[in-house]
């Protein structure tokens, strides 16, 4: 009897395991997935590493639908056009002119309704946040 006791726990042990484990994939699979029209809008960035000069200007961005960006510094009237594509399900490409072969890459870590995180290369993380 005792054995049989054993042999059962053991069995449920292994079947919880397994559904813990398949249904943990599956979350994760569906999260990767970002949704990218939440980028249309007017952000302002802030860095989240360290920064030596505490002067350094947040810069605003415009994302259009049609992959135009619009770039400035602070309250600049003045603003820097970009072109902007999704390479992957979650890699960013923004390029100084549509006819450029090379852009930045950046990997969206998280992207919400008001906020959006995204790192470079170079290990350089950035967050906006989204205007009102």
């Amino acid at each position: 009897m005792k054995n049989v006791f054993i042999g059962l726990l053991i069995a449920a042990a292994a079947t919880a395991s397994y559904f813990i484990f398949f249904n943990k994939k599956k979350e994760t699979t569906a999260t990767n997935a970002v949704n990218k029209e939440l980028i249309i809008g007017k952000w302002v960035t802030a860095t989240t590493e360290p920064v030596a000069d505490s002067a350094r200007p947040a810069y605003r961005y415009e994302f259009t639908k049609e992959g135009t960006a619009y770039r400035s510094v602070s309250d600049s009237a003045k603003a820097d056009t970009l072109n902007y594509s999704w390479k992957d399900a979650s890699k960013l490409l923004l390029k100084e002119s549509a006819a450029d072969s090379v852009g930045t890459e950046f990997t969206v870590n998280r992207i919400t309704a008001d906020s959006l995180e995204i790192t470079n290369r170079e290990k350089l993380t950035v967050l906006f946040t989204k205007m009102k």
